[in-house]
């Protein structure tokens, strides 16, 4: 049997948004601004994150994670 590599460059796009939950009682949520490679060749996520809890919602700025890490640590669904 045959396997496709899933290429994630094409899974994660622009606007979508992802959630990890967090050891505390929070959620992680990162909206996909875009992905580009660095000067190396690896792609990379940017993205704004914001912390979410029961009855709050804290923006947490601009952050970046490698496109592989990116895909290992969030999920698209809340």
């Amino acid at each position: 049997m045959l396997f496709k590599k899933i290429d994630l460059r094409e899974k994660i796009v622009q606007g979508d948004i992802y959630y990890r939950a967090m050891q505390i009682n929070a959620q992680e949520e990162a909206k996909v601004l875009y992905v580009s490679d660095d000067d190396f060749g690896i792609p990379h996520v940017h993205f704004e994150r914001t912390l979410l809890g029961s009855g709050y919602k804290d923006p947490q700025g601009v952050r970046v994670l490698a496109l592989d890490t990116f895909a290992k640590d969030f999920r698209l669904t809340n």
